[in-house]
């Protein structure tokens, strides 16, 4: 093997890094919006025989995390691994979102003037804020696909971490024009406050 050392004054580890990372730039072939900014990735399916919900995506290193939102072809997909890390690119696999979750936004208000002659503001509304979301009637076991049906009226609300005064026990949310009630929330796929949350709803009757 030629030895680099000496090459143009760089060692053979910055050379390697380097033709690596020129490898990857040729190879980064899809363009795909990661937490709002405009990234260039690679997307390809993760199983042969999958549906296409579930691919797997190469981006530069410091791009990924589990939990971020990625838009690409004009869909949501969330990463749902924790990024394997290599020291020119990391890999993980994203899922499509067949939803958004609604939650309250900033309010709309109006000045009106009290019996007073004091201007106040007086909220009419809110907004709504849509949360990319994956919702299953199904619990899946890990990469064999092996999965069991929730019970009847109950569906399971992937989103990414979030800490929102919606998003507590017994508060109601709309998915496909049903109203559901948080009965759970499960935390195991976030740390630090960064990763997934799995919200467990209840159609309301």
């Amino acid at each position: 093997m030629k030895n680099y050392s000496n090459y143009h004054g760089v060692n053979f580890n910055d050379k390697v890094i380097n033709d690596g990372n020129l490898i990857l730039d040729k190879s980064l072939i899809h363009d795909a919006v990661i937490q709002s900014v405009p990234e260039k990735v690679l997307i390809y399916d993760k199983f042969s025989n999958d549906d296409g919900t579930k691919k797997n995506i190469v981006a530069k290193v410091g791009k990924l995390k589990r939990g971020h939102v990625v838009q690409f072809n004009n869909h949501d997909w969330i990463v749902i691994s924790l990024p394997e890390n290599n020291v020119i690119y990391e890999k993980a696999v994203i899922k499509l979102c067949n939803s958004k979750l609604l939650m309250k936004g900033n309010p709309v208000t109006v000045t009106k003037i009290n019996d007073f002659g004091e201007e106040y503001e007086e909220v009419l509304s809110y907004d709504s804020i849509e949360v990319p979301c994956i919702v299953e009637t199904t619990i899946t076991f890990d990469d064999t696909d092996k999965a069991i049906n929730l019970p009847e009226g109950r569906i399971d609300v992937t989103i990414p971490y979030t800490e929102h005064e919606d998003i507590v026990i017994d508060k109601e949310f709309e998915m496909y024009s049903e109203k559901y009630k948080i009965i759970g929330i499960d935390y195991t796929q976030s740390i630090d406050k960064e990763g997934l949350m799995i919200i467990n709803g209840k159609k309301v009757v």
